[in-house]
């Protein structure tokens, strides 16, 4: 049955993760998992602008980034409830895509490559110098645990399934937009933008919304970090992030419907299996990226087609 309706394959990342902890791992193994879970709503922000939209973003760690100074600040310095600052951090995120969007999908997809880089790069200076909001390079050590309503958690069960519900929700928000005509209008665009404008779809605002959400999937990733790792500091805003995020996505399967979170999932998870190796394990780890790339060009995800054309057969 499940086959018969693939959105129901997006569940076994939330059941898989749920059924290791319910067999009383290590917190070292919760942790992986929980890194996993916000990568995998990373990896659906990139997808949305990559996969869905064909636009190289690079300005994820950007959102990424303001995400998590915009709740440590809100939660820390106004000692706000985190329900409400997740909703305020949303909405910042969300205003700052606009903000960027207007002007760069104006341009040609190569220059939105640029500019979409050069932003992230200039608030990572601006949160390095910026000392008197953002402590410069000493960042925020100590973030309190969330406190949603008065109750706070520090527990890693407690955070695997709070994360859990933010993936789910992610999921929603995708199986949504993928449904529903502003989907439709996005396939549209992504596959001839001049023709999808002559039959009356309004290309530019259909890529700043799908850019704003993106943007905001982000933020509230950030704003989760933050809070889970305790400390942030202005290399949320560097170039590795978005290095991961090609890799989940590009070699998770861009395009596909399940690949990104495959791809969030397996490329957390397998530098950490690295690490019997330490002095081979980036060589490893590049050569394991090339095998994937020559076995499946089209990504991990192009597995589930393969599995579903099977049991239809």
């Amino acid at each position: 049955m499940i086959y018969r309706n693939p959105y129901l394959i997006m569940l076994w990342w939330p059941i898989l993760a749920l059924t290791i902890a319910l067999t009383g791992p290590s917190q070292y193994i919760l942790h992986i998992l929980i890194i996993a879970g916000i990568y995998v709503i990373l990896a659906q922000s990139l997808h949305l602008v990559l996969g869905q939209l064909g636009l190289l973003s690079l300005g994820i760690p950007a959102f990424f980034g303001i995400g998590a100074y915009a709740e440590t600040l809100l939660s820390v310095h106004f000692g706000m409830d985190n329900l409400l600052s997740l909703v305020l951090v949303a909405g910042i995120t969300f205003g700052s895509a606009l903000v960027i969007g207007v002007p760069s999908l104006r341009l040609s997809s190569h220059s939105f490559v640029i500019v979409t880089l050069s932003f992230a790069l200039l608030l990572q200076v601006i949160a390095f110098h910026w000392i008197s909001l953002t402590r410069g390079a000493l960042g925020f050590p100590d973030i309190p645990a969330p406190s949603v309503l008065g109750f706070s958690w520090t527990d890693k069960n407690a955070w695997l399934i709070a994360i859990l519900i933010l993936d789910i929700l992610t999921f929603a928000v995708f199986i949504r937009i993928k449904t529903s005509r502003f989907g439709r209008s996005l396939a549209a665009t992504k596959g001839n933008e001049d023709l999808a404008r002559a039959v009356g779809f309004n290309t530019f605002r259909v890529k700043l919304l799908a850019f704003a959400i993106s943007g905001t999937l982000a933020g509230i990733a950030g704003a989760a970090y933050a809070h889970y790792i305790t400390f942030i500091d202005p290399n949320l805003f560097g170039f590795s992030v978005t290095e991961n995020l090609l890799i989940m996505v590009v070699l998770g399967g861009s395009g596909t419907f399940f690949g990104p979170m495959i791809g969030a999932v397996v490329f957390t998870v397998l530098p950490e299996l690295l690490r019997f190796s330490p002095e081979f394990r980036t060589l490893l780890y590049g050569f394991l990226l090339l095998v994937a790339m020559l076995r499946f060009p089209r990504g991990l995800g192009e597995l589930t087609s393969r599995i579903r054309r099977e049991k239809q057969r």
